[in-house]
């Protein structure tokens, strides 16, 4: 007696055990690949609020730090490593608070 893979009706299954197996890996796989591309706003945005001291913790020294008109301090880095046309720009208020940012350049997460 032979074995097949066939249901009451004697035909074939649509999608098989193997089958269902394969796509799911596959979808948990894209899903999961999507997860990583993130903008650089969203690598970013959480600094937020936050110290400017604690922010230097990871971030290092500044290149630059320039004083605006408002009495807040601009924080520069350039971000060579990420790409040479990036430069990242800490908005502090005189507090040492980090207010904003902006950046210019292909800035992009790591």
């Amino acid at each position: 007696m032979t074995t097949t893979n066939q249901d009451r009706c004697g035909c074939q299954p649509v999608v098989t055990r193997q089958n269902w197996l394969y796509v799911s890996v596959l979808t948990l796989s894209l899903l999961a690949g999507c997860s990583y591309f993130v903008s650089w706003d969203e690598a970013v945005s959480g600094g937020i609020g936050r110290p400017m001291a604690e922010l230097q913790k990871t971030w290092g020294e500044p290149d630059r730090i320039y004083t605006l008109r408002d009495g807040n301090k601009e924080y520069e880095y350039h971000l060579k490593k990420i790409d040479p046309s990036c430069f990242h720009y800490w908005r502090v208020n005189p507090e040492g608070i980090v207010v904003d940012y902006r950046y210019s350049g292909r800035c992009r997460p790591i």
